[in-house]
């Protein structure tokens, strides 16, 4: 398969970026995002945003990748 191959190739060349890759994926994973939330609130609560959504949307911030966090809300919290 061409995926596997393409695979490869960044792991011979560039195992850190694959280990980092993998390391936030496991770290940042929604679902155990979500669970430490409800463990550990204490006043907070969700209501239309998940707390993943937000790490999401931070990282996408942090990182370049969207310019500006008003850009990257939903639309209906936008306007809420």
């Amino acid at each position: 398969m061409w995926m596997n191959q393409i695979f490869e190739r960044f792991v011979e060349e560039s195992p850190l970026t694959v280990m980092m890759r993998v390391l936030l994926e496991k770290a940042l994973a929604p679902k155990a995002l979500d669970e430490l939330f409800e463990q550990t609130a204490q006043v907070q609560y969700t209501r239309e945003l998940l707390f993943s959504q937000l790490v999401e949307l931070m990282c996408l911030v942090t990182c370049g990748i969207q310019p500006e966090r008003e850009c990257s809300l939903p639309r209906a919290l936008r306007e809420a």
